[in-house]
């Protein structure tokens, strides 16, 4: 027996006499054990020098292991989810401060760190850095090429020229880098500490995660390209914030823990309910005030998989890579982290934990059908927002797509791919099997039209009126 399925068996014991029939989901555990088989068949084939894993059912981990040349205890770096704790930190902030979500930033920092040619009518709030929302492009290239560690203020001074929003603020969640930063920045100016102090203090202990930081710490097995063996130096990122946290499984496991229950860890509320509550919500751009469900929020986002709605999010950190998914609705979730730089091997470990924690469960029915007005939405649409070559967008270079009025629903072409849409009225629609609102169609006040959602960020060029930042109408 090896020692992760010895830590498995051992687990489950934990439950005998505690909980009785589906309570504890044998069913859960069971599937548990069989996609830890699967994942390590992975891994060893890979190969991957070590990884952990988690999985919980009914709200607590049944499995809880590392593999190869980790343990439970060995720390991993976690790249992008530390937006989750950023968010959380944020969070507390707004909590505990006179501070809002429609805040705006400047009226917490000075000018200088970014330009919003929007500012006298759409101020970029602090809701908008919490959701990647602020209208701000990634990283510029200098700033991802950089591995100097650098204090939060110098780095927010290197390059601020360059960063500039490109469409108004609020509008729409478009994924960056940049907002963490900000968001570091701002919790340090209104709460008087250093980020990582306020993160320690405020949302890492409460949760028990003593050994957990966003600098280096001991006992990292390294991380590695796809063939696990070339070793990828630690790389110092531009804003620890987004994605510098180091901790190990065991101790992440319980911050998954407290957001499959609502806050509480060992019979105790260790954050407050209404922080975890705000942190699933999709925060306010034109599509969650239209009926968006399916969102990004203050740093984890939601997708649909087997007609079950995941929240979580994934992580990237040169040579490690990670992803988290909560089925919050059945108290089941996993963990998982590899120290190799292989994104398909990572994507191939999260659909088999998402195939067996779906297993079994009942299809949620699909959004109510509603009536709606398809043609109104029918034309050609471009990306309403950019990561990254913002040159190339603005000149018109991105893909295009097509939206079809069929009978009863509209088709989305494009790429070599159509999609479907149901129409559930006022604008909202979902694709086939998803259990709730995943994409919008909504006019700003000009009266462009948008299209968000799990399709993307799209607004329609033909017939316009295109909005004043994307010059493309016919």
């Amino acid at each position: 027996m090896t020692r992760s399925r010895l830590g498995l068996r051992l687990l489950l014991v934990g439950f005998v006499g505690v909980a009785t029939g589906q309570a504890w989901g044998e069913d859960c555990a069971s599937a548990a054990g069989e996609a830890e088989a699967e994942l390590e068949a992975l891994r060893r084939q890979a190969p991957v020098p070590a990884m952990g894993l988690a999985i919980f059912c009914a709200g607590k981990p049944v499995l809880l292991a590392g593999y190869g040349a980790a343990d439970a205890g060995t720390p991993f770096r976690w790249g992008s989810i530390t937006k989750s704790f950023t968010g959380l930190a944020g969070l507390r902030l707004l909590s505990e401060t006179d501070l809002e979500s429609e805040t705006p930033v400047r009226s917490v920092l000075t000018a200088g760190y970014f330009h919003n040619d929007w500012a006298d009518t759409r101020p970029v709030r602090i809701g908008d850095l919490l959701g990647l929302s602020a209208g701000l492009t990634d990283l510029n290239r200098a700033e991802w090429q950089d591995n100097t560690p650098r204090a939060l203020w110098a780095a927010l001074e290197r390059h601020a020229r360059e960063r500039r929003t490109l469409w108004p603020p609020g509008l729409q969640h478009s994924y960056s880098n940049v907002p963490p930063g900000l968001t570091a920045a701002v919790v340090e100016r209104a709460s008087g500490l250093a980020f990582p102090e306020y993160l320690k203090a405020r949302v890492l202990m409460p949760l028990g995660m003593r050994e957990a930081s966003l600098a280096p710490v001991p006992g990292l097995p390294g991380g590695f390209r796809e063939d696990g063996s070339t070793e990828i130096p630690y790389w110092h990122m531009t804003f620890r914030a987004f994605g510098a946290i180091n901790a190990s499984t065991r101790e992440m496991s319980r911050f998954v823990e407290a957001l499959l229950n609502g806050g509480r860890l060992d019979g105790r509320q260790a954050l407050p309910e209404v922080l975890i509550e705000k942190l699933f919500e999709p925060l306010g751009t034109l599509g969650s005030t239209a009926g968006l469900e399916v969102g990004y929020g203050a740093g984890l986002y939601g997708w649909v998989r087997h007609g079950q709605l995941f929240h979580g999010h994934g992580g990237d950190a040169d040579g490690y890579r990670s992803r988290y998914g909560l089925l919050r609705d059945h108290g089941r979730a996993y963990l998982v982290v590899i120290n190799t730089d292989n994104p398909r091997l990572l994507e191939r470990m999260r659909r088999v934990l998402e195939q067996r924690l779906t297993d079994g469960l009942p299809v949620p029915a699909a959004p109510a059908t509603g009536r709606d007005d398809l043609p109104a939405y029918a034309g050609t649409y471009y990306p309403s927002s950019a990561r990254f070559d913002s040159d190339a967008w603005r000149a018109g270079r991105r893909h295009r797509v097509t939206i079809h009025s069929l009978e009863d629903r509209l088709l989305i072409s494009g790429g070599g791919a159509n999609t479907a849409l149901y129409p559930a009225g006022r604008g909202r629609f979902y694709r086939a099997g998803d259990p709730a609102i995943t994409a919008v169609f909504v006019r700003d006040s000009g009266g462009s039209l948008y299209l968000q959602g799990e399709p993307g960020n799209f607004v329609r060029i033909s017939p316009g009126p295109c909005p004043d930042f994307l010059p493309l109408c016919d």
